[in-house]
């Protein structure tokens, strides 16, 4: 039942391939036809350029970012600088963007300590850092004119 059921389709898509395939002739007003004006028209030189390239605005500006680039990079917002201070007494760097959350970050300092990610808490003037916030969200690290914040890091027990 099914081949029966497929056989006109296929017949009818076969039809509308010899069609496409088979070429058009119009015959035009002056008495010649569609397949003598294309020659034509490809034996034709083509016009000379009269500055039509500039004639649409480039999408980049003069620092070579498009509007897309400027819009992401206005809601990534600033660089910020965190100096983790570790248990150990050691320190890490993370350069994240303002517009980053916390989670990010702390993929970041996970990434490069080799610590599991869920055993990071990271603590801003004894303050936890929830994961779904951003630094935006942070009005003391917002109102920093040198976007750089210390925080402690607390490791959860394995």
């Amino acid at each position: 039942a099914f081949p029966a059921l497929l056989a006109p389709s296929l017949i009818q898509f076969r039809r509308l391939l010899r069609v496409a395939a088979s070429p058009v002739v119009e015959m035009m007003a002056d008495g010649s036809s569609s397949d003598e004006n294309v020659e034509a028209s490809a034996a034709a030189p083509a016009p000379a350029d009269d500055g039509a390239a500039g004639a649409f605005p480039s999408q980049y500006d003069d620092q070579g970012m498009s509007s897309f680039d400027r819009l992401e990079a206005d809601l990534r917002g600033a660089q910020l600088r965190i100096i983790c201070e570790m248990p150990d007494g050691s320190v890490q760097e993370v350069l994240c963007n303002m517009g980053h959350d916390v989670m990010y970050a702390k993929g970041q300092l996970a990434r490069k300590t080799e610590i599991d990610f869920g055993r990071l808490k990271l603590f801003m003037d004894g303050k936890l850092m929830f994961d779904p916030l951003s630094f935006n969200d942070f009005s003391d690290i917002v109102k920093l004119p040198t976007k750089e914040v210390r925080v402690q890091v607390q490791v959860d027990p394995e």
